[in-house]
């Protein structure tokens, strides 16, 4: 198993460094649709209602947000109604993530995130349920005692919940959702530092993780 691809990758606990500081508040209707003739001139990136939006100047205390970021997603992924802001991404041969936050929160004291994930060429050596024994393996392994609830689990993909209630700056509740495309693993996180996210704010999101798609180039077989 080529689970040396996966250390460090699985759990948003290992994403806890950032790169940015992200804006002090955005008004939506300040944001503009991306088309191909306003592409070039976006510095920050939003999803918001389930399109791409930006602005053509950094908004106030922001760091500017490498626009190559938005060609980096490998997902088309349903948030909630508010804007969301990609902020951080990297892509490598070994793996593409792209992380979001709720618009005018602060990267560097997140609440709320959402991390978007390709891992290529695994996808007939791990399955989508080895992946997710093997994060929870990581979080027990790293001294957590995790809340893990399997949602749903089938050959094709797999969506679960763990909650960690201590140490307390690690107190956090992550949904998982793990597709099998047909050129790699695809993942999203949903993650709040709260030790229960609640029942209405859990179902919403697994419905927004269940609605998300591989885009058209990487459909699952």
């Amino acid at each position: 198993m080529k689970t040396d691809k996966l250390l460090g990758l699985i759990s948003s606990i290992t994403l806890l460094s950032f790169m940015l500081n992200a804006q002090a508040g955005v008004d939506p209707q300040s944001l503009i649709k991306v088309t191909q003739e306003n592409n070039a001139e976006c510095v920050e990136f939003y999803t918001y209602k389930n399109a791409l939006y930006c602005t053509n100047e950094p908004t106030s205390g922001s760091s500017v947000v490498d626009p190559k970021i938005k060609d980096y997603e490998t997902q088309t992924i349903i948030f909630d109604d508010r804007p969301w802001q990609a902020v951080w991404g990297k892509k490598t041969d070994e793996i593409t993530t792209v992380e979001y936050i709720p618009a005018g929160n602060n990267i560097n004291q997140w609440h709320e995130l959402v991390t978007s994930q390709f891992i290529p060429g695994i996808q007939n050596t791990i399955t989508p349920k080895q992946y997710m024994d093997f994060a929870i393996k990581q979080l027990k392994d790293a001294g957590f005692q995790p809340i893990i609830n399997v949602i749903n689990d089938t050959p094709q993909q797999v969506i679960f919940e763990f909650r960690i209630f201590s140490p307390e700056n690690f107190k956090q509740n992550e949904l998982q959702i793990v597709k099998r495309g047909n050129d790699g693993l695809y993942i999203i996180h949903y993650v709040i530092k709260e030790a229960d996210m609640g029942k209405l704010n859990r179902e919403k999101w697994i419905n927004n993780m269940q609605k998300s798609q591989i885009h058209k180039i990487a459909q699952q077989n």
